[in-house]
């Protein structure tokens, strides 16, 4: 009798550790992928805060060369990028994976930081500032209201 009691109580224990991560998926998981800097890694924070007290699930990358081979755009409802520009250029291994997932059907941002006026080439959504501190928590929302809208619209037509 006793170990019924320890097996159902393990399992009772189990299916109400389990379901707190399912609840919260209810919106849909979010890919937040950067390179290491100060700036990106606080805009990255300010944007998990944001989607995690909306409900959404969120995983963070390090989008080294290489880095984004181990995620595919379809596992997510949304995918926000952001990159230095070098050369004037997205990095090339950032391209490379858009293009192999940007027809998944999630949304992509493609945020990049620049210090030189060029517009960005990128066959998804693509945004562009300075890397300032002082305004990560204005980018953080206005980044989070994109994609959330972007996330609504594909709601409405389903």
């Amino acid at each position: 009798m006793r170990k019924i009691s320890v097996a159902f109580l393990t399992i009772l224990l189990v299916s109400s550790l389990c379901s707190l991560p399912l609840a919260a998926q209810g919106k849909g998981s979010i890919l937040l992928a950067s390179e290491k800097t100060r700036f990106k890694d606080a805009l990255i924070t300010e944007l998990e805060s944001l989607f995690t007290l909306s409900g959404y699930m969120v995983q963070k990358a390090q989008h080294t060369k290489g880095g984004l081979d181990a995620y595919k755009a379809s596992d997510y409802a949304a995918v926000f990028i952001t990159n230095s520009g070098v050369y004037s250029k997205v990095r090339p291994w950032v391209t490379a994976w858009i293009e192999k997932n940007r027809a998944s059907g999630a949304y992509i941002l493609l945020h990049t930081t620049q210090i030189k006026d060029w517009k960005v080439e990128a066959t998804v959504d693509a945004v562009t500032s300075a890397s300032t501190n002082d305004g990560v928590k204005a980018l953080a929302r206005e980044y989070y209201s994109k994609i959330t809208a972007e996330l609504d619209k594909k709601d409405l037509a389903q």
